[in-house]
């Protein structure tokens, strides 16, 4: 099954020629590859069962792998199908990351702007008034990232409604009708010492980041002349509808801001849609199958590039690579609340285990991965020419069964678990 009209030998041209299809590049080609090289070989069908067991035995509910294009394993357990479109979660923020690098080549943002700019609303304020749109996209605005006028709980009953916390039943109850709103009185965050946090000073994960970015783009173009006038059109327009994406609900409030930090629901094939995109470097086949570069190569790359604060997070990526565990424990301490140093000192933890992956090349397995709670993921693997999706209930392990782990699953998928 093919999920786009691009040839085994169109995936080929894409993962080797840095310089594809008339675009200069000098980002470095995703797959592991030379000119002359073959692809590397798919996964045997025993290591991808034995990574669907291992999912399934922890509330997994789909796992779909796509390699060079093509669906090559598709499995669906606890009452899941494949035309049932799933809550990605914070699965979510990893469009917004690639929609910037959109309205960067359209001409719409800089990196290095700042939202004061367009929301004119901040210039006053010492803080906010030196936010620029890299703090947003990277989590290190300094807004404080949880604030409970921005919480939504979308998605959260079919994702497993018994397991919200209060905390989280309590944001969902008092959620803004209009986020755009809520975001301009949305305060600064506070640092461990207490002290108001600054913009680029700390990394924390949360909603508050992408409302804005969401914001000044929406603003950006209202004011424009592109046929898009909103934040969610723009989506639409430059991701969804040239990539044959079907998104079955991306949530929006009662002023129709997007919910892009967390309210996207796609199927299994529609999510590896996207994967596959970011695999190709921004390319697409047309209505003939022909290559089209949608998006520069050398713009999807700033994506993947380290960011200052955390270096084991990118442009609203993860990066999951061996390289990264020696500096992920350090960011832990680094800020932010009690849950977020926790969360970050078990992702140090999930990326040491991953220094034992290794890619075809034999250099150490580099994994783009967009993940959501309930360990919703999106794992493209430019070594091996893999997209891997995974759904599953925001469940937790009955005693004596390990939680979920990035590693593990992966190492299984690709035949390397001991």
């Amino acid at each position: 099954m093919m999920l786009h009209s691009i040839s085994r030998v169109g995936v080929l041209a894409v993962l080797l020629a840095p310089a594809a299809f008339g675009q200069t590049s000098t980002a470095t080609p995703p797959a592991a590859t030379a000119p002359g090289s073959v692809l590397p070989p798919a996964p045997s069908q025993e290591a991808l069962t034995a990574a669907a067991d291992y999912s399934a035995e922890r509330f997994g509910r789909a796992m779909l792998v796509m390699h060079d294009g093509e669906v090559i394993f598709e499995r669906y357990d606890n009452g899941w199908s494949a035309a049932r479109p799933h809550p990605l979660a914070s699965g979510t923020k990893s469009f917004v990351g690639v929609l910037a690098m959109f309205a960067i080549q359209d001409g719409l943002i800089t990196l290095d702007e700042k939202a004061s700019d367009t929301i004119t609303e901040w210039k006053a304020d010492p803080a906010k008034s030196q936010i620029t749109l890299r703090h947003l996209l990277t989590l290190s605005s300094g807004l404080d990232p949880a604030d409970a006028t921005l919480g939504t709980r979308g998605g959260s009953r079919v994702l497993g409604t018994g397991r919200n916390t209060a905390a989280d039943r309590e944001r969902g109850s008092r959620a803004a009708s209009d986020r755009y709103d809520a975001i301009l009185e949305t305060p600064m965050s506070r640092t461990r010492s207490g002290e108001p946090a600054t913009p680029g000073g700390q990394f924390e994960y949360g909603a508050s980041h992408f409302y804005a970015f969401s914001l000044v783009l929406d603003r950006k173009l209202k004011a424009s002349n592109f046929e898009w006038k909103t934040t969610q059109d723009y989506f639409e327009g430059r991701i969804a509808k040239p990539i044959g994406m079907e998104v079955a609900r991306l949530g929006v409030d009662r002023g129709g801001a997007p919910n892009l930090a967390g309210g996207a629901m796609l199927t299994a094939r529609e999510w590896a849609k996207f994967g596959q995109f970011v695999l190709q470097r921004g390319t697409w086949a047309n209505d003939k199958g022909e290559p089209v570069q949608l998006l520069k190569p050398d713009l999807l790359e700033q994506c993947f590039v380290p960011s200052e604060k955390n270096p084991a997070y990118g442009l609203t990526w993860w990066l999951l690579d061996a390289e990264r565990a020696s500096t992920s424990s350090e960011v832990a301490d680094s800020g932010g609340s009690i849950r977020d140093r926790l969360r970050d000192r078990a992702f140090a933890r999930e990326v040491g285990l991953a220094q034992a992956l290794v890619g075809p090349d034999g250099k150490p397995l580099k994994v783009y991965m967009a993940a959501g709670l309930g360990k919703q993921r999106l794992f493209v693997i430019p070594q091996h020419n893999l997209v891997i999706v995974r759904f599953a209930e925001n469940g937790t392990p009955t005693p004596g069964t390990k939680d979920f782990s990035n590693a593990e699953f992966l190492a299984k998928a690709l035949g390397e678990a001991k």
